[in-house]
């Protein structure tokens, strides 16, 4: 491997002009690529659909597909007007317009509103089955009887009306089928419809849907805004560090090559961004500015020797392409390790993301050194004697005081352990919005006004046709209804019992009494006979062999709902025989699957280690040495998650992508110190190969640290909350990271004999 390189590299110096125009036009190519040539506008979308958030398959989305297809998706987009004068005719014609509108856009599979409600009213002669606003009342009178109609009806009280009577909502169904373009696309006009309609109306968007929604166009809106800030807070750093344009430039020209291509090919294969992959620009970013840096650096170090430029820049990647290469085969498998995860997201943010390495070290190998080779009036700056200094400190705290080094490592192991126990695993969509936000507020107003804001479903199943027409099933159905209005969680429960009681009020209202359970299946099926619409099938298949109760909930937190889910579940197992319940619902399942694969980016990460911990002891042909590079990359990790439980901030889908994304730069700071080690201490004794690796490293490290870090603070200034925590707890981490490298690393190497270890390993690097 060693010739090949050297065969390449002489490649490169002996016809830098062509090497560096081949380059320049796969650049322009993937950058065409990233833009829509019909708009003008970037291809990167954001995908607000849940389908990347849930599992590819399994019983739990079968379940949930089964009740789409036979009752009806619970994804709804939710449109509601307040105001003390909502109920007179002119602000009832006005809602019903706009019920109508959106009913007609293409796109729109269903509208829930007291447009499409139906009211039962009985007459001398006839029964009247129409909409509440089939006519627009004709003055206030009319129109508050209205609203004393809809509140007294059970199945729109909580639902489609508010109980103070002040609020209506239409909810909408979107086609399955709908891209995310169009999707965002009609929700703009549905709010700008809204807005036109409302004439001094508050109205206001909501429900779990728009939110996504939002949440998808923010972090869109972020990934423009944001991006730029870390790159300028990178490139100041490099500025700082190297004060020369050389460090500056080949570092971005190289990630940016890298990162067009990855978003190239990321767009050219039909993906967009979801609320895991969003991070992949930066995460590519980072870990090809970390091997860019090192290039420079080592070149740099030739240069000021006095070393001719071409000579300098094929030492340079003599030093560095071993430890690159290293580093980025164990960076690409820690990241391909998460295409193990059954959610789609996941997989893919994973698989790219060690695409997206890949190119960065190609890049950082090719772009950079061409550079080099390639930019005018390259100048020489003295390294400064300060860093000498800072170097031949730590080589000495590593001689005389390892053993307190090791110590201050282990206590941070056990301080971050007892942090870790105290993690709470959560995903809450409205804390990514500020307290005081609009989108909050109004989806805090419904779900005080309202039942509850998110959706859950219960399928009920009984084991013959018209199951759900006994007066034993509709007991048990009133029994558990009872008991999940005693949930403080639940603002309300609409059921097939509640559909019929209405039937009976309008129909039969002699037989109303406290028991809202028929007498006889026989009243129940003449009940349904008589006076049931299509508008039944929200409640019961057409067998009636199966009914669905929908809830509504005010738990937005994943892990408020799932725990209201299992105690949902505990109590359908108490069922009578011949009866089953399952829960469901999008909302849930997403809740599931974040806590789950959160969970699992755990197990993930410490599955991350193996492959890296393997190709360690392969290249470096030594278990005990693989080991002790690997415990410095193993703590960073252990402290991010103790930060997690000291400071509260919960691990979700967002935090949990912190610990790959530093275990790749760690690993980076990690293996060339070692490989620097490895080098020197085949010509040097043990003291001064130390100070030599510690030589070679510092200035790299330091400046990759320092402009990663500062990069990822800049995610503070987004919109999304769980962005911001993601670029603090990363800087946070890389620091500890940084700390560990320039002391707890050296140190362990001293400690454990790694140096002389190394003089076994001589033959090494001539057969990689």
């Amino acid at each position: 491997m060693q010739k090949a390189n050297r065969r390449f590299f002489a490649a490169l110096i002996e016809r830098p002009r062509s090497w560096a125009a081949l380059i320049a036009v796969i650049a322009i190519v993937a950058l065409v690529r990233l833009v829509d040539w019909h708009t003008f506008a970037p291809a990167l979308e954001v995908d607000p659909s849940i389908v990347a958030l849930l599992p590819r398959d399994g019983a739990d989305l079968a379940l949930l597909e089964s009740v789409r297809q036979r009752f009806a998706s619970d994804d709804l987009l939710l449109v509601t007007w307040t105001d003390d004068a909502l109920f007179t005719p002119r602000h009832l014609r006005a809602f019903k317009a706009l019920a109508q509108h959106i009913e007609r856009m293409p796109g729109v599979e269903d509208v829930e509103s007291l447009a499409t409600a139906l009211r039962t009213s009985v007459h001398a002669q006839y029964t009247d089955v129409s909409p509440f606003l089939a006519t627009i009342p004709a003055d206030a009178a009319a129109a508050r009887a209205l609203r004393d109609a809809a509140l007294a009806n059970p199945l729109y009280a909580g639902y489609l009306i508010s109980h103070d009577g002040r609020a209506a909502t239409i909810a909408v169904r979107f086609a399955s089928d709908l891209s995310s373009r169009t999707l965002i696309a009609m929700v703009r006009d549905i709010a700008a419809a809204s807005s036109s309609r409302a004439a001094g109306v508050h109205d206001a968007l909501s429900g779990p849907l728009f939110v996504r929604l939002e949440i998808s166009r923010l972090l869109l809106h972020d990934l423009y805004r944001v991006m730029p800030l870390a790159i300028g807070a990178t490139l100041l750093v490099a500025v700082l560090g190297f004060r020369h344009l050389r460090g500056v430039v080949l570092p971005l020209l190289a990630n940016a090559i890298a990162l067009t291509v990855t978003l190239s090919l990321f767009t050219a294969t039909g993906h967009a961004f979801n609320y895991v992959t969003v991070i992949l620009p930066p995460t590519v970013y980072v870990v090809g500015f970390a091997y860019a840096v090192h290039v420079v650096s080592d070149f740099d170090r030739h240069f000021v020797a006095g070393v001719e430029r071409g000579t300098a820049v094929l030492a340079a990647l003599n030093d560095v392409a071993y430890p690159v290469t290293l580093t980025a085969l164990t960076t690409a498998l820690g990241f391909a390790s998460l295409s193990l995860s059954a959610i789609d997201s996941i997989r893919d943010f994973g698989l790219w993301a060690s695409l997206g390495t890949l190119l960065a070290w190609a890049a950082a190998l090719s772009v950079v050194p061409l550079g080099l080779l390639l930019m005018p009036r390259l100048q020489v700056r003295v390294r400064r004697r300060g860093g000498r200094r800072q170097v031949a400190r730590l080589a000495a705290l590593a001689e005389s005081h390892a053993v307190w080094a090791l110590l201050g490592g282990a206590l941070l192991a056990v301080v971050s352990i007892l942090g870790a126990s105290r993690i709470q695993i959560t995903t809450d969509y409205l804390e990514n919005f500020a307290p005081d936000s609009e989108l909050r507020r109004d989806f805090t107003r419904l779900n005080t006004a309202f039942a509850g804001a998110v959706p859950l479903q219960i399928l009920l199943e009984g084991e013959q046709p018209d199951s759900f027409k006994s007066p034993a099933a509709l007991r048990a159905v009133h029994e558990l209804q009872t008991w999940l209005l005693q949930q403080p969680e639940i603002g309300a429960v609409y059921s097939l019992l509640d559909y019929i009681a209405e039937l009976e009020r309008v129909l039969a209202p002699d037989l109303v009494d406290a028991d809202p359970v028929p007498t006889t299946a026989g009243v129940a099926s003449h009940l349904i006979l008589l006076g049931a619409s299509e508008d039944i099938r929200r409640f019961a298949d057409p067998a009636f062999a199966s009914t669905l109760l929908q809830v509504r909930t005010n738990a937005a937190a994943s892990a408020d709902l799932t725990a209201l889910a299992r105690r949902i579940e505990q109590r359908l197992a108490e069922l009578p025989a011949g009866m089953t319940g399952q829960v469901t619902g999008s909302s849930l399942l997403i809740a599931q699957t974040l806590d789950e694969v959160t969970r699992g980016q755990v197990t993930s990460l410490c599955a991350a280690l193996l492959p890296i911990a393997a190709v360690l002891v392969v290249l470096f042909r030594s278990l005990r040495l693989a080991l002790i590079a690997l415990l410095p990359n193993a703590l960073p990790i252990v402290a991010f998650f103790g930060i997690l439980g000291w400071t509260g901030v919960p691990l979700n889908l967002t935090t949990s992508l912190v610990a790959s994304t530093v275990l790749g730069i760690a690993v980076d700071d990690t293996i060339h110190f070692f490989v620097r080690l490895r080098a020197a201490v085949q010509h040097q004794g043990e003291r001064v190969a130390l100070r030599t690796a510690l030589d070679a490293v510092m200035r790299p490290v330091t400046l990759t640290t320092a402009a990663l870090a500062l990069g990822f603070v800049t995610l503070v200034g987004g919109e999304l909350r769980s962005q911001a925590d993601f670029g603090l707890l990363a800087a946070a981490t890389l620091v500890i990271a940084w700390l560990l490298d320039l002391a707890f690393t050296p140190a362990l190497a001293r400690v454990a004999g790694a140096a002389r270890g190394t003089r076994l390993l001589s033959s090494v690097r001539g057969g990689v």
